[in-house]
């Protein structure tokens, strides 16, 4: 377990160091979620959810599933 002992300074600002913003996946500009839990604060990165299609997408189906696909669903035989 990694531990460190910050201060806040006067705008309310902590500075973490490298190696626990690492550990955590954390990056700057990283948009961050920070919790109040159990008489602590919790921050954890904001993960950014794939679209389904972006990942459909990535699938490697030849151009005539994808085209039997969307002519099923046009016929709202899928949705």
């Amino acid at each position: 377990m990694l531990t460190h002992v910050s201060k806040i300074d006067k705008h309310g600002r902590i500075e973490l160091p490298d190696e626990l913003l690492e550990a955590c996946g954390l990056l700057p500009e990283t948009e961050v979620f920070i919790e109040l839990k159990d008489g602590g604060i919790f921050v954890k990165p904001k993960l950014t959810a794939t679209p389904v299609t972006q990942n459909i997408s990535n699938i490697d189906l030849p151009v005539a599933d994808w085209e039997t696909m969307e002519k099923e669903i046009e016929e709202g035989r899928l949705k």
